[in-house]
């Protein structure tokens, strides 16, 4: 069972800020898209901080090596994997529709085990409670770098356009992400939850931000205004909206099994959005079925985090 997901301790190598390396990407150097053989589903391993990390990416067979295409990043929870995600998530189903590339990494200590998976950052909103697991030290940004890099010696990437979304305690990475790096886009955490806003150094960052009201693993109350929050929680969609300087009214949507919340004035380039799924426990709403963090009758959060990303961070 994934318990949780975050964790607090010594935010190390993973809270530096990384500007995108426009100058010495493959990409910027016309030297993306010139390997053969590494199209669709691909296991891989890369040496990145002194560790050896493992991923999956999958490159949908039909585009043209050469066309410069988004990136999407999957991050699991505590005791799952990238395999996990890429069954849950049918991001890979999208990737042929939309054009675009999504790497499934694996945590620090390798897919499926007990070991913290991400550098999420300090003093993060508590497990159900008040449970605290422990931080993986490790530097997960230069593991984005690197896979990154290799992803572009198959595929060209729009570095505009790199996105991360993630589940559990990926979504505290996603969020704590989206805190520090320029180069990301955009994110979209799924029940997870984040660290007080003081040093992040990123400026505006849309996001769009899921949690189901039943998660019994993750309190909705780490991302949910509206519910009953604990003496001391700030919940993270009105951290962003704070940081991204939005208004404190909202718009509601309805979606299969609950609604979201798009947050009134916010600037063009920093659209927060909270989406909660009624009754929906700690799972990916609308996975795949065939796995117990995934809620298949719910609207589909890969969906709606990609429309959200077209729309508020192209």
């Amino acid at each position: 069972m994934c318990l949780v997901l975050a964790a607090c301790g010594q935010d190390t190598l993973a809270t530096k800020p990384d500007a995108r390396p426009d100058d010495t990407h493959p990409d910027a150097l016309g030297v993306c898209g010139i390997r053969t053989g590494m199209r669709g589903k691909t296991d891989r391993t890369i040496r990145a901080a002194a560790l050896d990390r493992t991923y999956i990416v999958y490159l949908p067979p039909n585009v043209d090596p050469k066309e410069r295409i988004p990136l999407v990043f999957v991050h699991h929870g505590f005791t799952m994997s990238g395999q996990a995600m890429f069954d849950i998530t049918g991001y890979n189903e999208l990737a042929d529709a939309e054009h675009i590339a999504v790497a499934y990494p694996d945590g620090q200590g390798g897919p499926d085990t007990l070991n913290a998976p991400w550098n999420v950052g300090i003093d993060v909103c508590p497990a159900q409670g008040g449970g605290v697991p422990p931080n993986a030290p490790g530097d997960d940004f230069t593991l984005l770098d690197a896979i990154k890099a290799d992803i572009s010696a198959d595929q060209c990437l729009d570095l505009d356009h790199i996105y991360v979304t993630a589940f559990s305690m990926g979504g505290y990475f996603s969020h704590h992400t989206g805190c520090m790096r320029d180069d990301i886009r955009a994110v979209a955490p799924h029940s997870g939850g984040t660290h007080p806003f003081d040093s992040c150094t990123t400026q505006h960052k849309p996001v769009i931000i899921f949690h189901g009201t039943s998660d019994t693993i993750v309190p909705n109350s780490c991302d949910d205004p509206s519910v009953p929050q604990p003496q001391g929680l700030t919940p993270s969609a009105t951290e962003w909206a704070r940081k991204n300087g939005c208004a404190g009214t909202v718009t509601r949507k309805d979606v299969n099994g609950g609604s979201c919340i798009y947050y009134d004035g916010c600037p063009a380039d920093g659209q927060v959005a909270l989406c909660t799924f009624t009754s929906m426990g700690h799972c990916w709403a609308g996975g795949k079925s065939g796995s117990p963090f995934a809620c298949p009758t719910f609207e589909s959060a890969t969906q709606l985090e990609w429309a959200f990303f077209k729309q508020y961070a192209w």
